[in-house]
């Protein structure tokens, strides 16, 4: 059972994406046929109940999936590599179920639409 604390922190970064919801997220939302907000509070609540040894293997397992996620959006969505790169890097904290996912996800957005223009 989730802590008051921890329940109010999934709320918040529920409402911090859903407010400006990066490119980033709806791709892993496509990808993985799967809700970011349920993805985040599963992710944390795994990471939050493991030992060292089941988190570095949810942390092996969180990098095999960025690099899935990086490859289908270069053959999917046919994005150069420098920006399936950064859009599946980004969501490397959020897939590990940590707090600055969301955060991180927009920041690379933020860059990549700077860069773009």
């Amino acid at each position: 059972m989730q802590s008051k604390k921890a329940e109010f922190i999934v709320e918040l970064e529920l409402y911090d994406a859903e407010k400006s919801y990066p490119r980033s997220l709806e791709l892993y939302e496509e990808y993985s046929q799967k809700n970011v907000g349920e993805t985040i509070r599963i992710r944390r609540e795994n990471f939050d109940k493991a030992n060292l040894k089941a988190k570095r293997e949810l942390a092996t397992d969180v990098e095999s999936e960025v690099e899935n996620f990086r490859a289908w959006l270069e053959e999917t969505k046919g994005l150069q590599i420098n920006t399936a790169h950064y859009y599946s890097i980004s969501l490397k904290s959020l897939l590990l179920g940590l707090p600055i996912g969301v955060h991180v996800a927009q920041l690379f957005e933020t860059i990549l639409k700077t860069r773009i223009k």
